[in-house]
């Protein structure tokens, strides 16, 4: 079980990651502004509707990643 759970946490946060940059390649490519999609993170910038729901689908796996983390290191730590 907790080699699964050792998987599962690996895809969630590396799927997070994946979409996220994929949601800050799109928005470069769109405004050209690269040090705007640094700024990402920071401050609020108009993401377009597609960039938006690749940006919040990578932080939900992250987040969702980082809680199976949480749990498996509690629970088989």
């Amino acid at each position: 079980m907790n080699v699964i759970v050792t998987i599962l946490e690996n895809v969630l946060i590396g799927s997070g990651i994946i979409c996220l940059l994929l949601a800050i390649s799109l928005y470069g490519k769109r405004t050209a502004d690269w040090g705007g999609a640094c700024l990402l993170f920071v401050k609020r910038i108009d993401l377009s509707l597609q960039e938006h729901k690749w940006y919040r689908i990578g932080v939900s796996l992250f987040f969702i990643g980082v809680l199976v983390r949480i749990l498996n290191l509690t629970l088989w730590g």
